[in-house]
Protein backbone atom coordinates (compact mmCIF):
# COMPACT_ATOMS: atom_id res chain seq x y z
CA UNK A 1 0.00 0.00 0.00
CA UNK A 2 2.81 2.42 0.80
CA UNK A 3 4.36 1.55 -2.58
CA UNK A 4 1.16 2.71 -4.33
CA UNK A 5 1.15 5.95 -2.41
CA UNK A 6 4.79 6.54 -3.29
CA UNK A 7 4.09 5.90 -6.96
CA UNK A 8 1.11 8.25 -6.82
CA UNK A 9 3.15 10.91 -5.08
CA UNK A 10 5.94 10.55 -7.64
CA UNK A 11 3.40 10.87 -10.47
CA UNK A 12 1.88 14.00 -8.87
CA UNK A 13 5.32 15.52 -8.37
CA UNK A 14 6.32 14.81 -11.96
CA UNK A 15 3.02 16.21 -13.27
CA UNK A 16 3.39 19.42 -11.26
CA UNK A 17 7.00 19.86 -12.31
CA UNK A 18 6.20 19.33 -16.00
CA UNK A 19 3.18 21.67 -15.84
CA UNK A 20 5.11 24.41 -14.11
CA UNK A 21 8.03 24.02 -16.49
CA UNK A 22 5.72 24.26 -19.51
CA UNK A 23 4.04 27.37 -18.10
CA UNK A 24 7.39 28.91 -17.27
CA UNK A 25 8.57 28.17 -20.79
CA UNK A 26 5.73 30.30 -22.18
CA UNK A 27 7.27 33.42 -20.68
CA UNK A 28 10.53 35.14 -21.34
CA UNK A 29 12.00 33.99 -18.02
CA UNK A 30 11.95 30.23 -17.48
CA UNK A 31 11.88 28.92 -13.93
CA UNK A 32 12.60 25.28 -13.14
CA UNK A 33 10.91 24.34 -9.87
CA UNK A 34 12.66 21.84 -7.63
CA UNK A 35 9.73 20.60 -5.52
CA UNK A 36 5.93 20.16 -5.83
CA UNK A 37 5.40 23.12 -3.51
CA UNK A 38 7.63 25.34 -5.62
CA UNK A 39 5.90 24.04 -8.76
CA UNK A 40 2.47 25.03 -7.39
CA UNK A 41 3.85 28.45 -6.40
CA UNK A 42 5.21 29.01 -9.92
CA UNK A 43 1.79 28.17 -11.39
CA UNK A 44 -0.02 30.39 -8.86
CA UNK A 45 2.39 33.32 -9.39
CA UNK A 46 1.90 33.20 -13.14
CA UNK A 47 -1.88 33.04 -12.90
CA UNK A 48 -1.80 35.83 -10.30
CA UNK A 49 0.25 37.98 -12.68
CA UNK A 50 -2.46 37.72 -15.36
CA UNK A 51 -5.27 38.52 -12.93
CA UNK A 52 -3.34 41.35 -11.27
CA UNK A 53 -2.58 42.91 -14.66
CA UNK A 54 -6.27 43.18 -15.60
CA UNK A 55 -7.25 44.35 -12.11
CA UNK A 56 -4.65 47.14 -12.21
CA UNK A 57 -4.80 48.02 -15.90
CA UNK A 58 -8.58 48.56 -15.90
CA UNK A 59 -8.36 51.50 -13.42
CA UNK A 60 -5.24 52.73 -15.24
CA UNK A 61 -7.13 52.75 -18.55
CA UNK A 62 -10.11 54.44 -16.90
CA UNK A 63 -7.85 57.26 -15.76
CA UNK A 64 -6.41 57.57 -19.28
CA UNK A 65 -9.98 57.92 -20.58
CA UNK A 66 -10.64 60.51 -17.86
CA UNK A 67 -7.66 62.47 -19.22
CA UNK A 68 -9.03 62.14 -22.75
CA UNK A 69 -12.44 63.41 -21.61
CA UNK A 70 -10.84 66.57 -20.18
CA UNK A 71 -9.82 67.64 -23.69
CA UNK A 72 -13.39 68.60 -24.65
CA UNK A 73 -13.81 72.37 -24.49
CA UNK A 74 -10.24 73.02 -23.30
CA UNK A 75 -8.22 72.91 -26.51
CA UNK A 76 -8.36 73.43 -30.24
CA UNK A 77 -5.09 71.55 -30.81
CA UNK A 78 -5.81 68.92 -33.52
CA UNK A 79 -3.10 66.53 -32.28
CA UNK A 80 -4.41 66.58 -28.70
CA UNK A 81 -8.02 66.15 -29.86
CA UNK A 82 -7.18 63.26 -32.21
CA UNK A 83 -5.06 61.50 -29.59
CA UNK A 84 -7.85 61.85 -27.01
CA UNK A 85 -10.37 60.32 -29.45
CA UNK A 86 -8.02 57.37 -30.17
CA UNK A 87 -7.46 56.82 -26.45
CA UNK A 88 -11.20 56.75 -25.69
CA UNK A 89 -11.85 54.16 -28.36
CA UNK A 90 -8.89 51.82 -27.85
CA UNK A 91 -8.79 51.88 -24.06
CA UNK A 92 -12.56 51.36 -23.74
CA UNK A 93 -12.22 48.25 -25.93
CA UNK A 94 -9.30 47.02 -23.77
CA UNK A 95 -11.36 47.50 -20.60
CA UNK A 96 -14.18 45.40 -22.09
CA UNK A 97 -11.68 42.68 -23.02
CA UNK A 98 -10.00 42.57 -19.59
CA UNK A 99 -13.37 42.69 -17.80
CA UNK A 100 -14.43 39.65 -19.81
CA UNK A 101 -11.32 37.77 -18.71
CA UNK A 102 -11.90 38.64 -15.06
CA UNK A 103 -15.53 37.50 -15.29
CA UNK A 104 -14.44 34.21 -16.90
CA UNK A 105 -11.96 33.69 -14.04
CA UNK A 106 -14.70 34.58 -11.53
CA UNK A 107 -12.64 37.50 -10.26
CA UNK A 108 -14.20 40.81 -9.30
CA UNK A 109 -13.87 43.66 -11.78
CA UNK A 110 -12.38 46.76 -10.08
CA UNK A 111 -14.97 49.31 -9.03
CA UNK A 112 -14.98 52.58 -10.94
CA UNK A 113 -13.68 54.59 -7.97
CA UNK A 114 -11.54 57.64 -8.75
CA UNK A 115 -10.41 58.12 -5.14
CA UNK A 116 -9.10 54.55 -4.75
CA UNK A 117 -7.50 54.64 -8.20
CA UNK A 118 -5.42 57.74 -7.37
CA UNK A 119 -3.66 55.71 -4.67
CA UNK A 120 -2.49 52.97 -7.03
CA UNK A 121 1.15 53.08 -8.14
CA UNK A 122 1.56 54.75 -11.53
CA UNK A 123 -1.66 56.73 -11.29
CA UNK A 124 -1.98 60.50 -11.49
CA UNK A 125 -2.93 62.24 -8.26
CA UNK A 126 -6.18 64.10 -7.67
CA UNK A 127 -4.09 67.29 -7.44
CA UNK A 128 -2.61 66.74 -10.89
CA UNK A 129 -6.08 66.14 -12.38
CA UNK A 130 -7.44 69.28 -10.63
CA UNK A 131 -4.57 71.37 -11.97
CA UNK A 132 -5.32 70.13 -15.47
CA UNK A 133 -9.03 70.96 -15.13
CA UNK A 134 -8.18 74.61 -14.37
CA UNK A 135 -6.25 75.13 -17.62
CA UNK A 136 -7.15 75.68 -21.25
CA UNK A 137 -5.44 76.40 -24.56
CA UNK A 138 -1.66 75.98 -24.87
CA UNK A 139 -1.20 75.70 -21.07
CA UNK A 140 -3.67 72.80 -21.01
CA UNK A 141 -2.04 71.13 -24.01
CA UNK A 142 1.42 71.21 -22.46
CA UNK A 143 0.34 69.88 -19.07
CA UNK A 144 -2.02 67.32 -20.62
CA UNK A 145 0.68 65.90 -22.88
CA UNK A 146 3.20 65.85 -20.03
CA UNK A 147 0.84 64.03 -17.64
CA UNK A 148 -0.37 61.66 -20.34
CA UNK A 149 3.22 60.73 -21.25
CA UNK A 150 4.01 59.97 -17.61
CA UNK A 151 0.79 57.98 -17.24
CA UNK A 152 1.45 55.93 -20.39
CA UNK A 153 4.98 55.19 -19.19
CA UNK A 154 3.61 53.65 -15.99
CA UNK A 155 1.28 51.54 -18.17
CA UNK A 156 4.28 50.30 -20.16
CA UNK A 157 5.98 49.21 -16.92
CA UNK A 158 2.83 47.37 -15.80
CA UNK A 159 2.64 45.59 -19.16
CA UNK A 160 6.29 44.55 -19.00
CA UNK A 161 5.63 42.73 -15.72
CA UNK A 162 2.90 40.53 -17.18
CA UNK A 163 4.95 39.91 -20.33
CA UNK A 164 7.67 38.48 -18.06
CA UNK A 165 5.40 36.59 -15.65
CA UNK A 166 2.07 35.95 -17.36
CA UNK A 167 0.81 32.61 -18.64
CA UNK A 168 -2.52 33.68 -20.21
CA UNK A 169 -1.48 34.18 -23.84
CA UNK A 170 -4.20 36.75 -24.71
CA UNK A 171 -3.16 38.86 -21.69
CA UNK A 172 0.48 38.72 -22.72
CA UNK A 173 -0.47 39.65 -26.31
CA UNK A 174 -2.47 42.65 -25.07
CA UNK A 175 0.48 43.72 -22.92
CA UNK A 176 2.88 43.41 -25.86
CA UNK A 177 0.57 45.55 -28.01
CA UNK A 178 0.28 48.16 -25.23
CA UNK A 179 4.06 48.37 -24.87
CA UNK A 180 4.50 48.92 -28.61
CA UNK A 181 1.66 51.44 -28.99
CA UNK A 182 2.34 53.38 -25.82
CA UNK A 183 6.08 53.65 -26.42
CA UNK A 184 5.26 55.11 -29.84
CA UNK A 185 2.79 57.56 -28.27
CA UNK A 186 5.32 58.55 -25.59
CA UNK A 187 7.92 59.23 -28.29
CA UNK A 188 5.43 61.32 -30.27
CA UNK A 189 4.41 63.26 -27.14
CA UNK A 190 8.07 63.95 -26.39
CA UNK A 191 8.53 65.42 -29.87
CA UNK A 192 5.43 67.62 -29.45
CA UNK A 193 6.72 68.93 -26.12
CA UNK A 194 10.25 69.60 -27.40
Amino acid sequence: MSTRRSSGQRFLTATLLVSATLIAGCSSTAVTPTSPTQAMKVVADRVDADVRFSQEMIPHHRQTIQLADLVTGRTQNPYVRDLAAKIRQSESADIDLMSGWLRSWQVEIPADDDHAAHNMPGMLSATQISSLKRRSGAAFDKLWLSLLGRHLDSGVRMAQVVIALGSHRPTVQLAERLVTEQRAQIGEIGRKLA
